[in-house]
């Protein structure tokens, strides 16, 4: 007779357990990278000059950071919900001679003090930022590779 109980309430647990992960937020880590392409014609061909270029085209403001092979921004909201609100600063890196990578670091700010980095680029975080930096990045001859995963479902879709 306690079977007859069990089986509902486990087929329950599973059902609610499958719904709430179909909710579950879409995850992507805190990198994004670039391939580095032969400048055009009104790109220099200093890297480094060509990001710096790209981030203030992008509405990003530059800042001094200790690392000289770090291009880093200031902080920028990207969105305020009332009880809290985002904050994303870049960090852009050369990673050889060839690709370029850009680390974001977004920290969510809440109304009652509270600070919290985030771990992963939620979907509206990508939204926000990087349609813009994409764009720019384009225009000074950098080429959109995304992350890893993105990589590998292209080559398995392509």
């Amino acid at each position: 007779m306690r079977l007859c109980t069990t089986i509902p309430r486990f087929c329950a647990a599973l059902a609610l357990a499958l719904a709430l992960s179909a909710c579950s937020p879409s995850v992507a880590p805190l990198y994004r990278d670039y391939e580095v392409e032969a400048p055009s014609a009104e790109a220099s061909d200093d890297v480094y000059t060509r990001i710096r270029v790209a981030l203030t085209d992008a509405g990003w403001e530059l800042r001094p950071t200790d690392v000289p092979n770090v291009v880093s921004t200031a902080p920028r909201q990207t969105d305020n919900w009332g009880l809290y609100r985002t904050e994303v600063a870049l960090d852009v890196a050369p990673v050889g001679e060839h690709h370029v990578r850009v680390f974001f670091h977004p920290v969510r700010y809440s109304v009652l003090g509270g600070r919290s980095k985030l771990s992963y680029l939620g979907s509206g975080l990508r939204r926000a930022l990087l349609p813009d930096l994409n764009a720019s990045f384009a225009r000074q001859g950098f080429v959109v590779l995304g992350t890893p995963r993105e990589r590998d479902e292209e080559s398995v879709e392509g």
